[in-house]
């Protein structure tokens, strides 16, 4: 049950309609979990300042998952979602935050119980 969640000073008039289009086949590829087990979120004009910058395009970014994380893993999403910020958003790659949690299964719910227990 991944999630990610994407918060942007880009207003919501300059993202396309397709945007999650763009965003799901990268983390299909990267945390390699299918297409329907994603949740992703994307939160628009936000007041978001990075490097004391407030008016250029920035994204900053979480990515949850129960496994299929870690340092190699991460450098390859990192690298897919930042293509993605940077063609779709027109965010440069420094400007750029993802931050990573591997979820313990009994640390996520959904259906009215965790996935730890759904798991046995």
């Amino acid at each position: 049950m991944p999630i990610l969640k994407i918060f942007t000073n880009v207003p919501k008039s300059q993202i396309s309609k397709d945007f999650m289009g763009k965003v799901i086949p990268a983390l299909v590829d990267g945390v390699k979990k299918e297409a329907d087990k994603f949740t992703c979120i994307v939160e628009s004009d936000c007041f978001l300042s990075m490097d004391g910058d407030p008016t250029s395009p920035a994204v900053s970014a979480s990515l949850e998952s129960i496994g299929h994380l870690g340092p190699e893993q991460n450098i390859y999403i990192t690298k897919l979602l930042t293509a993605v910020m940077q063609k779709e958003l027109g965010v440069k790659p420094g400007r750029f935050l993802l931050t990573f949690y591997d979820l313990a299964p009994y640390n996520v719910a959904k259906n009215g119980t965790t996935i730890a227990d759904l798991e046995f």
